[in-house]
């Protein structure tokens, strides 16, 4: 399944990546199975505390982005104008379309009542701003328009900067001053931040500051500093040349993981007493690696066919296994025949998490197939109907 090409030079080239696929599904399959646990209380610990190391799957889907996007973006030769207005106009039928229908489908999928409806929090939604709030995520009681929307709305403020970033990062060392500067910022948020919203509690605070974009800048700057690693020669030629592959990497990443599970555990901000940093800043470090080494030898068991599916449908699944979890979850509880406490707790999480995975993968791909794909043909005929008149103009 080796589909990158031995010419790095011609990596921007590359319309479709498998390996980009991969780390999606392998990111999308531990956020499900992290949001498994609100579906099974009495897990045996150590089960509990490995599933929780998916909520860094978001961060994962942060790094696939920021790859996808700059090829993406250095397979145009248009001016920096008309190229950010393609960027945008593919991102918006890429992304806005099925999470719109996903505001109607959870009032009705999760029973909202009438009076739980706020005007500000719905425009926060369908206009992505609404990381920016911890009363428009929300981190405080209320109405949640799309569960998990908090990413979606921290992608989008990334994709409005991101024609500026992509212009001023163009080199390997601007991709690590991108990371100091990143870093920079999330520490100033952190800190500044404990001052906002004095209104609300503790924990709350907590949750709106470790899901704003500030937070999660670094993230995305890793995976500009990850795009340049693939493209830099001497980083190449030392990776190709070793005996690592794809599945070792996968080995030393999963020990990685259970390391810091067991060490760290969830974290979500500096902690200078102890000297521990955030979690999500760790995982993403561990991810920089793995997936540099995934994009450069990309052919092992790791890469297969069953990952890459679910990671081509991975939006589709993200916005909708929520619901899948919720419904599946309640049958298999009717239905299951002995305990859930103890070993059997461990028995129960994985014959839920594979049911719903099987489930989620089918009505994923229905999703991808009669929503996403044809908006995303819409944008391009969109842009074919933009660049028809440009090009008239160039003719004359």
């Amino acid at each position: 399944m080796a589909d990158t090409p031995t010419n790095f030079r011609s990596f921007d080239q590359q319309d479709h990546l498998q390996v980009i696929d991969a780390l999606r599904g392998y990111a999308i399959l531990i956020v499900i199975a992290v949001h498994t646990l609100g579906h099974v209380p009495d897990l045996a610990w150590p089960a509990k505390r490995v599933l929780t190391m998916g909520f860094y799957g978001v961060q994962l889907f942060f790094l696939a982005s920021a790859v996808t996007l700059m090829m993406s973006w250095h397979r145009s030769a248009d001016p920096f104008g008309p190229r950010s207005l393609k960027f945008l106009v593919r991102r918006f039928f890429r992304i806005a379309p099925l999470y719109w229908m996903a505001v109607v489908f959870y009032w009705f999928a999760y029973e909202i009542r009438a009076e739980d409806f706020s005007l500000q929090l719905l425009f926060a939604t369908l206009f992505f701003y609404n990381a920016w709030s911890p009363y428009l995520i929300p981190t405080v009681p209320g109405w949640t328009p799309v569960p998990g929307g908090w990413s979606i709305g921290v992608e989008f403020c990334f994709y409005f900067t991101f024609p500026l970033i992509a212009t001023l990062v163009t080199s390997l060392r601007r991709a690590l001053g991108f990371v100091a500067l990143a870093l920079g910022v999330m520490l100033a948020a952190s800190h500044f931040g404990q001052g906002l919203y004095p209104e609300i509690g503790p924990e709350e605070r907590a949750n709106f500051l470790y899901f704003w974009p500030p937070n999660q800048l670094v993230v995305f700057a890793l995976g500009f500093l990850l795009y340049h690693l693939v493209k830099d020669e001497a980083t190449r030629r030392r990776i190709i040349g070793s005996k690592i592959s794809a599945d070792l990497a996968s080995l030393a990443m999963l020990g990685a993981t259970l390391a810091v599970a067991l060490s760290l555990g969830p974290n979500k901000f500096f902690d200078w007493n102890r000297g521990l940093p955030p979690t999500h800043l760790v995982m993403s470090l561990c991810f920089v690696p793995w997936a540099l080494v995934l994009i450069l030898k990309p052919s092992g068991r790791v890469i297969n066919r069953a990952i890459t599916g679910l990671g081509k449908v991975s939006f589709s699944a993200y916005v909708l296994h929520f619901a899948v979890l919720k419904y599946t979850g309640q049958l298999l509880h009717r239905l299951w025949p002995v305990a859930k406490t103890g070993v059997y707790s461990i028995a129960f999480e994985a014959v839920f998490l594979v049911l719903a995975l099987v489930l989620i993968r089918v009505i994923g791909e229905a999703s991808y197939r009669l929503i996403e794909q044809p908006f995303i043909d819409l944008g391009k005929a969109l842009l074919g109907r933009l660049n028809g008149p440009a090009a008239a103009r160039v003719g004359r």
